[in-house]
């Protein structure tokens, strides 16, 4: 009977000794998740306070704070080079919807706003950053998910393909999230500013022109000569952006730019099937200096008394037509580098 006793004595001190084990190592493993999360507290607290809703991270020790896991967050990370003395057209570019993103964020996430983190760092803050995520251009934004571990992969979005549109980006986002993501749009000003001034040019332009048409002999002449006037610009104005590619674009969507190797945006898509939508503002404002060229030529240049001022509109007009459409076949050749013609360059 001792043999048995000692036995089970010896398994109950074992089990004692095991449970005893356990419980020293399980403090060490919250202590760890409570340190990463006390490292990540005060980026969390700058990521709050934030006015425009973006942490700007300043060095690659603060990017390593912000994703150690485990964490509770996700992080949305932008790496561009706005700031960093770098060439980088497409940084600029894509600010403005960033912002406007991680400010829907703030405004309207409330129930979810500790949740995700938007930040951002410079190329020149973050070298070594870029040299981790084996990055050789900006801008580049990730997506890195909430993770109890270091095997969570970031989601990389895809400017080339999605663009750079804030709604594009809100898109991206929710797929991760898995619910919508809050944004909205921010009021467009630009396209305000440039209506306005649309309508000032036309305001302009009728105020030079309608003392014009008051002299005229008769109504009829008046009715006659304003109308096509009007005819004229419309008629122009349509055929220089359905020319330009406005109907194709908005059958396919195409991307407004993407960004070449090294980074470098591209604004004319290779080949005579594809476009890119600031290749057709290009080319329209090719087309309307084009256009505008041979009117003067035709109209304004014979308009005038003085000589000297015909033959100087002569000269300046036609090297405008020259330069212009030099221009036009230069676009050419970089859709189709064998397209063999060139004028000036």
């Amino acid at each position: 009977m001792r043999t048995p006793l000692s036995l089970a004595v010896l398994l109950a001190f074992v089990a004692l000794l095991a449970g005893s084990v356990d419980a020293a190592r399980r403090p060490s493993r919250h202590a760890g998740a409570s340190s990463a999360a006390s490292s990540a507290a005060p980026l969390l607290a700058r990521a709050a306070a934030a006015s425009d809703g973006i942490l700007t991270l300043a060095s690659p020790a603060e990017f390593t704070q912000l994703l150690q896991p485990p964490r509770s967050h996700a992080t949305a990370l932008l790496l561009t080079a706005v700031d960093s003395g770098v060439p980088c057209a497409p940084c600029h570019t894509f600010v403005p919807h960033w912002k406007a993103v991680a400010n829907s964020w703030r405004k309207k996430g409330a129930t979810n706003k500790d949740k995700l983190v938007f930040a951002s760092i410079e190329f020149k803050d973050g070298r070594e950053v870029f040299q981790q995520l084996q990055l050789t251009y900006a801008p580049v934004l990730l997506y890195f998910p909430a993770a109890s571990d270091n095997k969570a992969e970031p989601a990389k979005y895809d400017f080339n393909r999605q663009g750079f549109e804030g709604s594009s980006v809100a898109d991206f986002l929710s797929a991760q999230l898995g619910y919508k993501f809050p944004y909205s749009a921010p009021f467009p000003w630009g396209a305000v500013l440039t209506f306005s001034g649309a309508c000032l040019v036309m305001a302009g332009g009728l105020l030079f022109v309608l003392p014009k048409l008051l002299a005229a002999s008769s109504l009829s002449v008046l009715a006659a000569s304003g109308a096509k006037f009007v005819c004229m610009a419309i008629s122009l104005g349509t055929i220089i952006i359905m020319c330009a590619g406005h109907m194709w674009n908005n059958i396919r969507a195409p991307p407004y730019m993407q960004i070449g190797t090294g980074g470098r945006p591209e604004y004319f898509a290779q080949g005579f099937q594809n476009q890119y939508g600031a290749e057709t503002h290009i080319i329209a404002a090719f087309y309307a200096l084009l256009a505008f060229s041979v009117v003067s030529l035709i109209v304004f240049v014979p308009a005038q008394r003085d000589a000297v001022r015909q033959r100087a509109g002569v000269y300046i007009w036609s090297a405008i037509l020259l330069g212009t459409f030099s221009m036009v076949l230069a676009v050419f050749r970089i859709k189709n580098p064998s397209y063999p013609f060139r004028i000036f360059f």
